[in-house]
């Protein structure tokens, strides 16, 4: 009879949990997709009976593996970027680093050989971290420190949500950032530099896509579906207003004709604002103008969450903070050009 430990779950389930992630991983070594198809659906319904997040990020990786196994690589991008961000919320650094590898192998997989190494340089900067620094405590909001040594890892840019914050590495160094919609933004651009995104499309991604960033998965939602607050005036209001400058005509005619200046001046005015209110509801061609403009509304929206994230970054990273300050564009069209003499390469 086997006696429980702590270092032995007492449950069979969980003492096939590990193994079971390694025959998943050893049976496609072998090419037996198979067998290794049914562990990862075994650890699947154990991750589920235990609720254990970081259960379930092995369940995923496994998952993530097999579809890459099986040619399919954009569901193995995500599954292991989801499997990534579990490991991170766990503290699981180690294992946090192996789903990079992994993820590193989906991109080249499907064909993106830029992330694939940004993906395998920043996976590379973890484990020589872990080998040469002491574990890092997490920070109440934000936290900033060297890389291993003090010296900056040349190359490596990391913008990566992890859970409730962001993880930034430029130059070496690294914050620690809670999560803003502003950082989503960010993010969004700093994916593909040099491309411009309309604000309406960028608000659009994080009301469909939330806070995961993909630049290869943009929301299409119309920019119809944004709205405004409506026509400055409706039907009923210009009729009326219409109706009104008529009888104020008469009203003017009638002082005059009585010579009650003080009455023709107050015509007079209320006509000049009737006017001026008609003017300001139609635009070109005698379309409708609308009272808000959702684009308008987006873009200081979009612009002032951007400015935010900037800011928070810029206060625990000046470097990164003035150098996204001048590589983001903010306005109408919105994104990321940075000097295309020395690029910098985002690893999301």
């Amino acid at each position: 009879m086997r006696m429980p430990s702590k270092e032995r779950p007492p449950n069979t389930d969980l003492q096939r949990a590990p193994l079971l992630e390694a025959q998943v991983e050893i049976e496609i070594a072998a090419g037996d997709i198979v067998r290794a198809r049914s562990a990862a659906d075994e650890l699947e319904l154990i991750a589920a009976r235990f609720q254990s997040k970081a259960l379930v990020a092995s369940a995923v990786l496994a998952r993530g593996r097999l579809r890459l196994a099986e040619g399919d690589s954009a569901g193995a991008e995500q599954s292991l970027s989801e499997a990534l961000g579990l490991w991170n919320e766990v503290g699981a650094t180690y294992e946090a680093a192996l789903a990079r590898i992994c993820l590193a192998e989906a991109h080249a997989a499907s064909g993106s050989q830029h992330r694939a190494g940004l993906e395998r340089q920043a996976a590379r900067t973890i484990l020589e971290g872990i080998e040469a620094a002491p574990s890092v405590t997490l920070p109440v909001d934000v936290e900033h420190h060297d890389a291993p040594n003090d010296q900056p890892v040349v190359g490596v840019n990391v913008f990566r949500r992890e859970g409730d914050y962001w993880s930034v590495i430029f130059d070496g160094h690294t914050v620690r950032v809670r999560d803003l919609k502003g950082m989503r933004y960010l993010a969004r651009l700093l994916a593909d530099p040099g491309r411009e995104y309309h604000v309406l499309d960028l608000v659009a991604a994080e009301t469909g896509h939330g806070a995961h960033v993909d630049s290869t998965h943009v929301a299409n939602l119309p920019r119809s579906a944004f709205g405004d607050a409506g026509e400055i005036l409706d039907a009923r209001a210009k009729d009326a207003y219409r109706r009104r400058l008529a009888e104020i005509e008469v009203d003017i005619d009638q002082a005059r004709a009585l010579g009650d200046a003080e009455r023709a001046a107050q015509a007079d005015a209320e006509r000049d604002f009737l006017v001026r209110e008609l003017a300001r509801a139609f635009g070109l061609g005698g379309r409708d103008r609308r009272a808000a403009s959702a684009s308008e509304r987006a873009r200081a929206s979009v612009t002032r969450a951007i400015r935010q994230a900037i800011a928070r970054i810029g206060e625990h990273h000046p470097q990164l903070g003035e150098h996204l300050s001048r590589t983001i564009r903010t306005g109408t069209y919105c994104g990321y050009h940075p000097d295309p003499r020395s690029p910098a390469g985002w690893a999301l």
